[in-house]
């Protein structure tokens, strides 16, 4: 069975609907709640050569969509924090939140668990700034 996104909004005081999902007639756009939208981790070498920026999935997802660039061969990982700033530890034990090595050029899903603050890491220092495609999916 498909899990429908869990959406709470009320009405304010003249009745308008307070959830941007919903519409001037209150009807629920679910497609608006599903993804994140696609948004950019960047690698930038020369202020880390193997971890990306804090990115702001806008929400809590389930499972994060990634699509590798070309990279100096390595393993990708996701990181993770519980809110903007705050520390980031290491999703999962091992090699079990990362993929095989690999020299990029695909795409791949990770199961994030309902995380928010997310950053991509790699095994291995990259060669050049590399630029990862992300978006948060609901399950």
């Amino acid at each position: 069975m498909e899990e429908y996104p869990r959406v709470v909004y009320g009405h304010d005081s003249l009745g308008e609907p307070q959830c941007p999902a919903v519409d001037a007639d209150g009807i629920l756009d679910v497609s608006a709640t599903r993804v994140s939208g696609w948004k950019t981790a960047t690698i930038d070498v020369s202020e880390d050569d193997d971890l990306s920026g804090e990115i702001d999935l806008g929400e809590h997802y389930r499972y994060l969509a990634v699509i590798l660039p070309a990279l100096t061969q390595s393993r990708v990982g996701v990181q993770v924090a519980p809110a903007s700033g705050g520390s980031f530890v290491v999703l999962g034990n091992g090699n079990a939140a990362q993929t095989d090595l690999t020299t990029g050029e695909y795409a791949t899903v990770f199961d994030i668990g309902g995380w928010r603050y997310v950053r991509l890491s790699t095994s291995v220092a990259q060669a050049a700034d590399r630029e990862f495609s992300i978006q948060g999916v609901r399950g």
